[in-house]
């Protein structure tokens, strides 16, 4: 979002992408837009960073491999209106792939990186993205790409004047994993205008007034302004900041006139239409401790958080929670991996572990991957390790924390097609044990988030 040379708002594809994400944070664009300096956005993050430089030379990497195989137009004018006549001009030359094409249609412009021709002599939209699957908002960043792309070049199926599509057929996506995935337009082109449309209308509502921005939604992505919305909720003593809450019960509660946290932490023994009673008492418990930590901590700030012990069996007698610990063997391993969502495919870079000896106390050992071939080899070296540590103690554990390093596991015996036995008996024998289950089970806590971290 930024001003044109009439001092208009000019709004990109990803503008529609963020009010998509967050009416609140497109709104917080706006705002810092037209009074620069009143408010402040969120420092961009060193991972923030990392992706964005890695999207860069995803990107490059593409545009090489297109330069090696057809002629490749780079648009790489000073000013949007220069950049705009050598698009067209590139257009009309019918150039095989143009690289940064510039596009406009009302208060709409933006880049797109790729412009491609078909078989029919109609030019494709393609865009770069880091991720390894296709995501549902790129459809609208592209679907706006192509509208601009389908006016500019003369197309009678303006915005406004017709609900049929644009001229291109399709438009498509280059992953992280350099797989191509291509779409039709006309299954996304409907509700890209209706999200264009109410994008524009509350823009063409801005007041300039912070009491007027929209609220922000729970557990959306806010960018920039994540804190901002943070500190909206806890103004508001929101129901989003209840642990384990999820968005369709913060409707329910909000329907039945329960909105804050301390009108939900008074809420128990309430009838809430479509809201499970034991879900309730559960969400009313967590409410409360977290009420109570917050009073605490309003005395003492490093005060522990409030808890609770949960029962040790469930309805049926069986052992939940603490109770199903298996018991300690000192050959206990506990396990944890890292990995790099930003390298194509995944890559799992780190798998660490910590035993205890009885002499010297706590012991690490790693094994780390730089590329696809080091991973297989870490993995292997990791899977020996822990199986022959398992055969010799078969009392031992592997404790991790959320499902992670086991999916992480199986994946990568199937990736590589090796330790396949391993791991199957591993996973048979019940040997991971998963600690994040056993405390959502075991023990409530009154902090937002049951994040190890």
């Amino acid at each position: 979002m930024k001003k044109s040379a009439a001092a208009q708002p000019l709004y990109s594809p990803s503008d529609l992408v963020r009010y998509l994400s967050s009416p609140f944070a497109s709104w917080m664009d706006r705002y810092n837009l037209e009074h620069p300096g009143v408010v402040t956005p969120d420092e961009t993050s060193a991972e923030e960073k990392l992706i964005a430089e890695t999207g860069q030379a995803h990107e490059a990497a593409v545009l090489a491999e297109l330069k090696a195989a057809s002629a490749v137009v780079e648009i790489r004018a000073r000013t949007s209106a220069e950049a705009q006549e050598q698009t067209l001009a590139a257009i009309r030359s019918k150039a095989p792939v143009i690289y940064q094409a510039a596009l406009k249609s009302g208060p709409f412009a933006g880049y797109a990186d790729f412009l491609m021709l078909d078989r029919a002599g109609r030019y494709e939209v393609w865009d770069t993205k880091l991720a390894r699957s296709p995501k549902p908002l790129y459809a609208i960043q592209l679907c706006c790409y192509a509208d601009m792309l389908a006016e500019m070049n003369g197309d009678r199926h303006r915005p406004g004047r017709s609900q049929s599509p644009p001229a291109s057929a399709c438009f498509g996506i280059i992953l992280g994993t350099k797989e191509r995935v291509q779409f039709r337009l006309e299954d996304f082109i409907h509700f890209y205008r209706h999200v264009r449309q109410e994008f524009v209308q509350m823009q063409d509502r801005f007041t300039g007034r912070l009491e007027d921005c929209p609220e922000p939604l729970p557990r959306a992505d806010h960018y920039e302004w994540t804190s901002h919305a943070d500190a909206w909720f806890a103004e508001r003593d929101h129901l989003v900041r209840v642990a384990n809450i999820t968005v369709g019960q913060i409707k329910k509660l909000h329907k039945a006139g329960v909105t804050t946290m301390t009108q939900l932490a008074e809420a128990s023994g309430r009838m809430i239409p479509r809201l499970n009673a034991a879900s309730l008492e559960k969400l009313a418990a967590q409410a409360r401790l977290q009420c109570q930590t917050i009073e605490r901590r309003s005395s003492a700030p490093d005060a522990p958080p409030c808890y609770e012990i949960l029962p040790h069996a469930d309805q049926n007698g069986q052992p939940v929670g603490l109770a199903s610990l298996p018991p300690a063997d000192p050959a206990d391993v506990f396990f944890d991996m890292e990995g790099y969502p930003l390298a194509a495919g995944g890559l799992e870079y780190l798998f660490g572990v910590c035993t205890i000896n009885a002499k010297t106390g706590h012991e690490f050992q790693d094994w780390w991957a730089h590329d696809r071939a080091e991973e297989k080899r870490a993995f292997e070296s990791f899977v020996d390790w822990v199986f022959d540590r398992w055969r010799r103690h078969p009392g031992l554990h592997i404790y991790h924390y959320a499902d992670y390093e086991v999916t992480a596991v199986r994946r990568l015996s199937t990736r590589h097609d090796t330790r396949q036995d391993e791991v199957d008996q591993l996973l048979r024998h019940e040997v991971f044990v998963d600690l994040y289950r056993i405390v959502r089970q075991g023990l409530r806590v009154g902090e937002n988030s049951y994040s190890i971290k």
